[in-house]
C-alpha cells in the first residue's frame, strides 16, 4: 500500500468565515481552487487574488477541474479537461501533500467537487475524500 497525502473538498458557501479553514490548512496542505471562474461578488476574500494573498504558496487555482456549466442547474457537470486536471491532483498527492479541493457550492453531494474527488480516488485506490462542512473546521477554533 502506497503512502499518499489526504484528500479533503470545502465548499466557501458553507462557511460563515475563512479563519477556520486558515487553521486548518498548514504548509502541507494545499488549497486547490476548482473553480471555473475563480472569483466571487459576493464574497470577495474568496477571489483568487484575496486567496493567492493569504494563503500562498500553498494556493492554486487548476482551471481544467472547472465546471463549465456552473451557471445553471439545469445543465449537467462538465469539467473543462478532467483527466489533465486530475493528473495533477495526482500528482500532488503522490509526492505527499494533502491537497483540499476548493470550490463554491456549500452542499458537496450535487457540487462538481464529488466528480473531481471521485475521479481522484479512482486513480489512488488508497485515497478516501474527506468533505469538510462549517462543523468540521469551526472545531478547530
Amino acid at each position: 500500500m502506497d503512502s499518499y497525502g489526504k484528500l479533503y473538498t470545502v465548499g466557501y458557501a458553507a462557511l460563515e468565515q475563512i479563519e477556520p479553514l486558515q487553521l486548518f490548512l498548514s504548509d502541507k496542505v494545499l488549497l486547490i481552487d476548482i473553480r471555473y471562474i475563480p472569483s466571487s461578488r459576493w464574497r470577495p476574500e474568496w477571489s483568487r487574488k484575496r486567496l493567492h494573498e493569504k494563503f500562498a504558496p500553498n494556493y492554486q487555482h487548476i482551471r481544467e477541474l472547472g465546471n463549465i456549466n456552473y451557471h445553471s442547474s439545469d445543465l449537467p457537470i462538465q469539467l473543462v479537461d478532467a483527466k489533465r486536471g486530475v493528473a495533477k491532483i495526482v500528482q500532488l498527492l503522490q509526492q505527499g501533500y494533502d491537497i483540499c479541493l476548493l470550490c463554491t457550492c456549500a452542499d458537496w453531494k450535487t457540487c462538481h467537487r464529488r466528480i473531481v474527488a471521485d475521479l481522484v480516488e479512482q486513480e489512488l485506490a488508497d485515497i478516501q475524500t474527506v468533505h469538510l462542512s462549517n462543523n468540521d473546521l469551526c472545531c478547530l477554533l
